[in-house]
């Protein structure tokens, strides 16, 4: 590598700046395509992609909309005490994000246990194609994402 290489390739950028034309992505497109975001779940033309997915380091699961075979809240699926779990896999074969699901946001409802029918209210589970474990995320808002959901 010529020394004018080098000097140009360990130039700083700052975190917006790109170092050619070719480095340069549009995010504006990307913005104005989410269909439905919370702190848990977002939903975009492209797929689905669940935070807070991988245990230990609360790094997301992206979802493409031709591997999913259907999405369905846990009611919808009839998911049993059993198989619902804080964060993991309970007894069954849906994996759980992060989130305050048996236990009540103690920053923001008190402490406590939720019951079964808001639990399967505000969960949904992601069937994926070849795949034997489904993806499951808690939702804040469950009716908005199930009615996004269903018009992909």
């Amino acid at each position: 590598m010529a020394s004018s290489e080098i000097e140009t390739a360990v130039q700083p950028t700052g975190p917006n700046q790109a170092t050619n034309s070719s480095d340069m992505q549009d995010t504006s497109s990307v913005e104005s395509t989410v269909l439905y975001e919370d702190k848990y779940l977002l939903v975009t033309p492209k797929g689905i992609t669940i935070h807070r997915y991988y245990f230990p380091f609360f790094s997301d699961k992206f979802v493409p909309w031709d591997k999913v075979e259907y999405v369905k809240t846990a009611q919808e699926l009839g998911v049993k005490w059993y198989e619902i779990k804080e964060w993991g896999m309970a007894i069954g074969d849906i994996w759980w994000n992060c989130g305050w699901r048996l236990i009540k946001n103690p920053f923001s409802d008190g402490w406590g246990l939720n019951n079964m029918e808001y639990i399967n209210r505000t969960n949904i589970v992601i069937k994926v194609k070849d795949s034997t474990t489904r993806p499951g995320s808690y939702v804040e808002n469950p009716d908005m994402a199930m009615t996004e959901i269903k018009k992909i």
